[in-house]
């Protein structure tokens, strides 16, 4: 675990951040290629993507001012201006994202689904390296782990355990490596939807399986987390994240489903089919 990738008198890089701008970096080749795909002219994507990386920095970190410590940043609002600390809600810049999107592609005559299906793809290989630069920095650290693959973030434990009431035996204790799983399902998502690309029958598939399987998978990889600001109910069994990854699943799945269904011919035009 390392906080900071370069630490010096002039030149400071947080690990998190480094992450995030190299997954940005490298899902803008896989915009390339599926704007290509889609036939969209490559100037406007990218001109979308510049204007998606500081609205989806700013609907993450905004997600985590209101939904994981509001009342720290009431308390001192100038904090939740300084991004290089981390603090960061994946959720939020999603929501962030796409209301950019639908005001972009409404601006220019372009279909919504399109537009997501290019991103969709990319949005999957860029959390991959993302969520690397929450294990380099400490955050997102998992529950204690009774298998080999567990790992010591005495350093995040010892960081957070004041704020978070954690206990002092986890300083020793090998956790969950959640941030390498959520690396994990996001590169597997991206390969899935990149197979389905191919395959798809009507515009927004890819979109809709995104946020459907991406929610699924968000459900099981919260259980082995153990930060415990991200807001918990029922006790601790259900966090903030959970409630929206299953409403957003359930009427994403619920949509691709009715999508791919044959649509009846309209009335009073036989063998036309709706668009």
């Amino acid at each position: 675990m390392h906080p900071w990738l370069v630490y010096t008198d002039w030149l400071r890089l947080p690990t998190y951040l480094t992450c995030l701008m190299v997954g940005f970096g490298l899902a803008t080749f896989v915009l390339r290629r599926e704007a290509l795909r889609a036939g969209l002219e490559i100037r406007l994507v990218m001109d979308l993507a510049l204007w998606a990386l500081p609205t989806v920095l700013l609907g993450a970190r905004l997600g985590h001012v209101v939904l994981v410590a509001p009342r720290l940043y009431w308390r001192r609002p100038l904090e939740a201006l300084q991004l290089a600390n981390g603090g960061f809600v994946f959720y939020g810049g999603l929501i962030a994202g796409g209301l950019l999107l639908l005001r972009f592609s409404r601006h220019h005559g372009l279909s919504p689904w399109v537009l997501g299906d290019v991103f969709a793809p990319a949005t999957a290989f860029g959390l991959a390296f993302g969520r690397l630069g929450c294990l380099g920095g400490g955050c997102c650290f998992g529950r204690p782990a009774e298998w080999p693959l567990g790992i010591a973030v005495p350093w995040a434990i010892r960081y957070y355990r004041r704020s978070q009431g954690l206990p002092d035996a986890w300083l020793g204790t090998a956790l969950h490596p959640a941030p390498v799983y959520a690396s994990v399902l996001a590169l597997a998502l991206f390969m899935l939807l990149c197979r389905l690309r191919e395959r798809q029958r009507v515009p927004g598939e890819t979109t809709l399986a995104f946020f459907g399987l991406y929610g699924l998978g968000r459900i099981g990889l919260e259980a082995t987390r153990g930060d415990l600001q991200r807001g918990l109910y029922l006790g601790g069994l259900v966090s903030t994240s959970q409630l929206i990854a299953a409403v957003t699943s359930a009427i994403a799945l619920t949509w691709w489903w009715r999508r791919r269904q044959p649509r009846a011919p309209r009335s009073g035009a036989p063998g036309e089919g709706r668009r």
